[in-house]
């Protein structure tokens, strides 16, 4: 095996990893993505709720796009999560702080990971146009030793 295909190998391999990373944080991208969409629709129906005031006939989301009618009680208040299956029932206007430190969170996250995976994206172009570059040559050279 000569230099240029020992280095063609190398440059493949690397590429390889850049893909397999990119592969991993657009998966992290995605779950991030879900975690956010989850946190700014419970931030909404917790504002809603407080909008409809007490005994107001409201709609309940269950999941699967399937609601229970239900009326409201005390709209001061809610459940929120503090996490390891955590709840803390506390008044709806810090319910809402907790929920906006979430979002902020989550979207620095994201805009972070959104970095990342373009250095990455612009790393594996090169890194690929190199590897290219290379086959090229090496395919260059074969052909000239195959005419001598």
């Amino acid at each position: 095996m000569s230099a240029g295909e020992t280095e063609l190998r190398r440059g493949i391999a690397v590429l390889d990893q850049y893909r397999a990373n990119i592969e991993t944080l657009a998966q992290q991208q995605e779950i991030i993505r879900v975690s956010l969409e989850e946190h700014l629709r419970a931030r909404e129906t917790l504002v809603r709720y407080q909008e409809a005031g007490k005994a107001a006939e409201i709609l309940v989301p269950i999941g699967a796009n399937s609601f229970l009618v239900a009326q409201s009680r005390e709209v001061d208040k809610a459940f929120v999560s503090i996490g390891s299956d955590l709840l803390v029932y506390d008044d709806s206007a810090k319910q809402l702080e907790r929920l906006d430190g979430r979002i902020k969170s989550i979207t620095e996250a994201a805009n972070a990971i959104g970095q990342r995976l373009g250095q990455l994206q612009r790393r594996a172009e090169a890194q690929g146009e190199a590897v290219q570059d290379l086959y090229d040559r090496l395919q260059g050279r074969s052909a000239a030793g195959e005419r001598s």
